[in-house]
């Protein structure tokens, strides 16, 4: 019988929400590059069958729908549209994020087998329909009262929750509990959070001028550094196989 134990590698929510969590993103930043340099084709794998599903939904909506001009669509289609495309590929993101886990503690995943496993968990889909829903609601209702508001509200929604997903694939939370403590952890260490998501954009905005050669170290890098933020923040478990210790990713849903 093979025994198992487990230790947390980083952080932990208590001591985030306490203000016990230094977050250096100089440091950070340079550990996730050096993640990058190590290995870019998990992670652009998954870009790659985005990509592909992109390219697929969209000859669809011309092909068999006859929608050629979006600005056509209603926004009640446009809603339906933005919500089937979340549902197909909230599995490939969730295991995208899960390989940036995965190497923020050493691990080394591959993407097939971490895809297989987020597409047979139906609260993976669950709960990407409910921040994609939550940001789109709160942004349309804020922007009746300002245009500046309404992007405000879901540029911070989209901040706020991007933690979510990670806490319901590696800690197993309920959704709800995914987002409310994403929320805190955001709200508490907003200023180096907000400056990670700023860059972020403008590093992917820059990255246009390359005709999106640099995105193959820049999405890989998103990602790596993703899953450092999230190691010292929340901490992770791994799981260490007292006979085989080896492990390809910390992903036991």
């Amino acid at each position: 019988m093979e025994n198992e134990e487990f230790k947390v590698i980083g952080g932990s929510y208590e001591k985030s929400i306490n203000g016990d969590t230094k977050l250096d993103l100089k440091s950070l930043a340079k550990e996730a590059w050096e993640l990058t340099k190590k290995g870019k084709s998990e992670v652009m794998q998954g870009v790659a069958l985005m990509l592909f599903i992109l390219m697929v939904f969209v000859w669809a909506l011309q092909s068999i729908f006859g929608i050629t001009d979006m600005t056509t669509v209603t926004p009640r289609t446009q809603v339906i549209m933005e919500l089937v495309f979340v549902v197909i590929t909230a599995p490939i993101v969730a295991a995208m994020l899960l390989i940036g886990i995965s190497r923020s503690v050493g691990l080394k995943p591959e993407f097939v087998p971490l895809l297989k496993r987020a597409f047979g968990s139906f609260i993976i889909v669950l709960l990407a329909l409910l921040l994609a829903v939550l940001t789109d609601v709160v942004g349309q209702v804020l922007s009746l009262a300002g245009l500046l508001l309404g992007v405000v509200a879901t540029f911070y929604l989209g901040m706020a929750t991007s933690f979510s997903m990670m806490l319901l694939i590696e800690k197993q939370l309920p959704p709800k509990e995914t987002i409310v403590q994403s929320f805190k952890v955001f709200n508490r260490h907003w200023p180096s959070l907000s400056l990670f998501y700023i860059g972020s954009m403008v590093l992917f905005l820059l990255g246009m001028l390359s005709l999106g050669v640099a995105y193959i170290w820049l999405i890989p890098f998103y990602f790596n550094f993703k899953g450092v933020l999230y190691r010292d923040l929340f901490g992770i478990n791994v799981s260490v196989n007292t006979y085989s210790p080896k492990q390809e990713s910390v992903f036991n849903a």
